[in-house]
């Protein structure tokens, strides 16, 4: 009776020890990340670029078309936790562009589409 006790807790003991190692691992994998983004559109037609920084790192954002090509870029220094811009992207042509921002090894990615409605006439008769 005494042994298969002794069996029963020992056997209970290595899988408590086994879960909770494993969640402990699940925790290490899941790394937070460094900064938060929220891009959209204004009603004015402009990009507004917010950025919450969690760490005391760097922060580059920047403004490409589909081709790759810089039109904008700035970098937040270290010490700015909040960091908002308004880009005016009215001079831009049509088109596909991204707006990423990189910092601590990371990159967030957010695609836009510039397009200009064609102006429709309106004729109505009374």
């Amino acid at each position: 009776m005494k042994n298969s006790l002794k069996t029963i807790a020992l056997a209970v003991a290595f899988s408590v020890t086994f879960a909770f190692s494993s969640f402990a691992s699940d925790k290490e994998a899941k790394k937070a990340s460094s900064f938060g983004t929220s891009i959209y559109a204004a009603r004015s037609g402009k990009i507004q670029v917010c950025v919450d920084k969690f760490t005391a790192s760097k922060t580059i954002i920047v403004l490409m078309d589909k081709r790759g090509n810089t039109m904008y870029k700035e970098v937040v220094g270290k010490n700015v936790d909040k960091f908002r811009k308004s880009l005016d992207v009215s001079e831009l042509p049509d088109g596909s562009y991204y707006i990423e921002v990189y910092g601590n090894g990371e990159k967030h990615s957010h695609h836009f589409e510039l397009s200009e409605k064609p102006v429709e006439r309106k004729i109505s008769f009374e």
